[in-house]
């Protein structure tokens, strides 16, 4: 059964307008998503809140998994835009490490469910791994040239191996807020504050 913001999305949709029927499919998507684990949606689900006839969504999408690649950009977008005072050296970076993890798990909490499908999806689409493991590898990445920069200022240990810690500590990040926000529902600044003490701890020798 359609949601009341749903049928209100449909209500406001001029017909016949391909732009905004994608964009409904992908709010009802996302919608049961945040009800159900990604194994029991079904293209028939999808298409039932949005009062639009099965064709419709293969006019836009492949598959199932196509639906949650879409949402990857947006995401993605959201968790550098949170971490970029830390990524890009703006102020103490201590202070911005911890507002970068704090935004990071902010995402996590407002976005779990995507996440979580994204990662459900992963083993059975090779597309789907594709941009998964691209989105935490770009991350790892990015990790990586801070944790250089920090090294050749002197603020991080030189003996660590930038890009491993990097994908160590983003790959980490992954798992633990996938299983404490994603699958347990855990209070999130509690989340937060544990990787907090990690990331300090090994980059800059104190919790």
């Amino acid at each position: 059964m359609a949601s009341p913001a749903t049928r209100a999305r449909r209500d406001r949709r001029p017909r016949h307008d391909p732009r905004e029927s994608e964009r409904e499919i992908l709010a009802a998507a996302e919608e049961i998503l945040r009800e159900l684990p990604f194994r029991e949606v079904t293209v028939e689900a999808i298409m039932a809140r949005t009062g639009l006839k099965r064709p419709a969504f293969y006019a836009h999408f492949r598959d199932r998994n196509e639906i949650v690649l879409r949402f990857v950009q947006d995401i993605a977008g959201e968790i550098f835009a949170g971490a970029d005072p830390w990524l890009s050296g703006a102020g103490e970076p201590r202070a911005a490490l911890l507002q970068g993890i704090e935004a990071s798990t902010a995402v996590y909490a407002a976005h779990g469910p995507l996440l979580r499908a994204l990662a459900d999806a992963a083993p059975g689409d090779g597309n789907v791994e594709a941009a998964y493991r691209g989105l935490v590898e770009q991350l790892a990445a990015a990790v990586a040239g801070r944790i250089a920069a920090g090294q050749r200022s002197g603020a991080i240990d030189a003996e660590l191996d930038a890009r491993d810690t990097a994908r160590a500590l983003v790959w980490m990040n992954e798992r633990y807020l996938y299983v404490m926000v994603g699958v347990r529902g855990e209070e999130t600044a509690a989340v937060a504050r544990t990787l907090q003490q990690v990331w300090l701890a090994t980059l800059y020798g104190r919790p």
